[in-house]
């Protein structure tokens, strides 16, 4: 008699195949891939061995360290022109990506990012083994449709690995079960990758089981061009902006995050950008044309991805809009918190009587507005948090379990008790020794709500903070100012009682010399 139960964790007892299929305990057979966005990947110099981001804070605080590791992620004129051709056929060695992001992170606009060991440990709770999960760590400089390669070739050799390795314990076919097949839990900008995998390889996509997307913005972020053009004279640190500014505009990947719906306001019209204005706020025309080129064709053909569940942030003041401004004598999209509404004709919505575009607030997690990251699927479930955090969610966590499992979500969602609370922290950072103002939107009393800020780095705390309204909140906003004594990169969480805490990352420098 053959049985089952030999090794894997999760299989209950030994059952005889002729008896009935093997039952798991809370476990799915799937294999897994954990995708990050962008930032969320180790990367390290392939000739030297040094390793030029996600490891060392000091590369963002000490611009001794820190300028030469920006100047080495410059993109090349090779690197810029890769595409999916490119890996398949001749992939670049000069940058590997080695891991998924370990540490807590932090960059100018982009803001705070967290590790991905989370979003990893939840789906090694509910797989057979720990091997059935594994992490794409990718250079994130280069663009979508090369890293959508080198995703579609490295999931097909997971998933053959893994049902090898199953195979070597259990006749599936015997048993009755279906072979193993794939979820992926992509965050960001990871899951323009799992998308351009699946339409490269449709082979690839039948053996898809799932897909999650957390904050995957398909419609691109506005923040992406605020990335490229923000001015020198409103940075701290300026040696940190500039560097990340001068990076930023040589990365296809950065490029590939601008924003492809309607988002240039102009008054009286909204108009999509175009690569000459990309270039014009500070952008490379050329990757920009390639990047809007892509938006243009998903709006004419869209893709649609197995089972694709995304989770959106909501309820965060994210910039969904631009507006061009003159400031110090240049053009700058200077970001706006609305959208506007698009009909079933294309057309932008427009008040009857005026004729003005409508506008509304979409909100989102501070990042990814909302209807870019639900776009293409109506499995969409809603949490209260920041872009960055978002994989250390217990709700995202929770979700990402459920999905994994196949198993039908709540009805209820914690905290649905009307209140939407919102945290806004200054997307440039904070100096030492000045005020750092911080903001809570969504709720009408400060009563028990605590904001409160730690080290993210050795988790000592920070002075207590006061949650209370002002004349510097003509809205309504609670806000509290939180007076920083050392450079440190620093974990703001705002705890209501009724919510998931929402926590966002805060770098705080030293005074330039």
């Amino acid at each position: 008699m053959v049985t089952v139960g030999d090794g894997f964790d999760g299989y209950r007892g030994a059952v005889p195949y002729a008896m009935a299929p093997p039952v798991f305990d809370n476990r799915t057979r799937d294999a897994c891939v954990v995708v990050p966005g962008i930032m969320g990947s180790v990367l390290q110099d392939t000739a030297t061995g040094i390793r030029l981001w996600g490891v060392d804070l000091s590369m963002l605080t000490n611009p001794l360290t820190g300028k030469g590791s920006l100047s080495s992620l410059h993109a090349t004129a090779e690197e810029q022109a890769a595409d999916a051709d490119t890996a398949r056929h001749r992939p670049l060695t000069r940058i590997r990506a080695t891991a998924l992001l370990s540490t807590p992170w932090w960059l100018p606009v982009f803001e705070g990012l967290d590790p991905y060991t989370s979003l990893t440990g939840a789906l090694q709770q509910v797989t057979l083994a720990p091997q059935a999960v594994a992490p794409f760590p990718y250079d994130w400089r280069l663009a979508v449709s090369y890293n959508g390669a080198l995703l579609a070739h490295a999931a097909r050799a997971h998933l053959r690995r893994w049902r090898e390795q199953v195979a070597g314990r259990t006749d599936w076919r015997a048993a009755g079960v279906q072979l193993p097949r794939l979820v992926f839990a992509a965050h960001s900008m990871g899951g323009l990758v799992v998308r351009a995998a699946l339409e490269q390889d449709p082979e690839l996509a039948a053996d898809t089981r799932a897909v999650i997307t957390i904050g995957t913005p398909f419609l691109g972020s506005a923040k992406a061009v605020i990335a490229l053009n923000v001015l020198q004279a409103e940075a701290r640190p300026a040696w940190l902006v500039r560097h990340v500014h001068r990076m930023a505009v040589t990365l296809p990947g950065v490029h590939d995050l601008l924003p492809g719906y309607r988002c240039l306001d102009r008054g009286l019209d909204v108009d999509r950008l175009t690569p000459a204005e990309v270039a014009r706020f500070g952008g490379n025309e050329h990757l920009a044309a390639r990047s809007l080129a892509e938006f243009a064709r998903y709006r004419e053909h869209t893709f649609t991805m197995p089972s694709h569940r995304a989770i959106v942030g909501e309820a965060q003041d994210t910039v969904q809009t631009l507006e061009e401004e003159v400031r110090f004598g240049r053009p700058v999209a200077a970001g706006r918190h609305y959208a506007f509404d698009i009909g079933e004709d294309r057309e932008v919505l427009r008040d009857p009587r005026t004729g003005i575009p409508a506008r509304r607030n979409t909100f989102g997690d501070g990042t990814v507005h909302e209807p870019s990251a639900k776009i293409g699927t109506e499995a969409v479930t809603y949490v209260f948090g920041q872009h960055g955090t978002l994989t250390c969610h217990d709700e995202v966590l929770r979700q990402v379990r459920r999905t994994a499992l196949e198993r039908e979500k709540n009805a209820y969602l914690p905290g649905d008790d009307g209140a939407r609370p919102g945290l806004t922290t200054p997307h440039l950072g904070g100096l030492i020794g000045q005020p750092v103002p911080l903001q809570v939107t969504g709720l009408d009393t400060p009563a028990g709500a605590s904001l409160s800020v730690h080290s993210a780095t050795t988790g000592r705390p920070g002075p207590p903070l006061e949650l209370r309204y002002g004349p510097d909140n003509p809205n309504g906003t609670l806000s509290a100012r939180f007076i920083p004594d050392a450079a440190d990169l620093y974990r703001v969480v705002l705890d209501t009682g009724g919510h998931v805490p929402i926590t966002q990352l805060l770098l705080v420098s030293p005074p330039d010399a």
